[in-house]
């Protein structure tokens, strides 16, 4: 046999493997830029619902429960209704153009209940829903976020859900004002600790979800032990 001393072809050979490689490298570094891009996307969006759930706690701790127990404690009409209008006419939306956080309260008659009552208390006014972990089934109130910067989108926003799922401790705290725990004021007499000089308050477990509007896939739950 006569071996073959032809070597032609062996530089396209050599360039096509050449390319292989290359492509094979551009390839992987593509996945590796496009798989950061994901990531840091998905991380935004995440710390943005976290935020947006974190929001809502802050307003409903502050604002939205403490204006309910003063009002429905104080010497205001104690008639949902009433309790409701005062509270929508601070936060509901009325138009799409309204600036406000579309405030809702779904089961008031049950809030009211868990607002002053050990979850053993409750009534028939709350169903077996009303301690579902899920805040977004049966929700005590819900209200939306939106940014209202300058030079920013406004849509979409986060739609928070938030629940009293337990009342663990009625306490002796004077619901009626927005009293000062750590100065012991607004104490007043209960039967189970009188005479202890104890400052008991009523202590709720409250769940929190916030999702986005457009996508229900972005969203954060987030577990609240509040003493009022």
């Amino acid at each position: 046999m006569e071996s073959l001393q032809n070597e032609r072809g062996i530089a396209l050979v050599t360039s096509l493997l050449l390319t292989l490689i290359t492509l094979i490298m551009v390839t992987g570094l593509l996945s590796l830029v496009t798989a950061g891009i994901q990531n840091s996307s998905s991380a935004k969006r995440y710390k943005n619902v976290v935020e947006a759930g974190y929001g809502g706690i802050s307003l409903s701790v502050n604002e939205i429960i403490p204006g309910l127990n003063s009002t429905i404690f104080g010497n205001l009409p104690k008639n949902s209704s009433a309790v409701e209008q005062l509270l929508l006419e601070k936060y509901g939306k009325k138009s799409d153009n309204d600036p406000r956080i579309d405030l809702k309260f779904p089961g008031m008659a049950c809030l009211q209940r868990k607002l002053d009552n050990a979850t053993g208390d409750w009534g028939p006014a709350c169903g077996s829903q009303s301690k579902s972990l899920d805040p977004k089934t049966a929700p005590d109130f819900s209200f939306t976020l939106k940014s209202s910067l300058r030079g920013f989108s406004s849509t979409p926003g986060f739609i928070v859900y938030g629940k009293i799922v337990d009342t663990l401790m009625k306490g002796n705290t004077d619901k009626a004002d927005r009293a000062n725990l750590r100065k012991a004021e607004n104490v007043i007499e209960s039967e189970s600790i009188e005479s202890t000089g104890l400052t008991i308050p009523t202590t709720y477990r409250i769940e929190i979800r916030a999702e986005s509007e457009t996508n229900i896939q972005e969203k954060a739950d987030i577990s609240v032990l509040y003493a009022y």
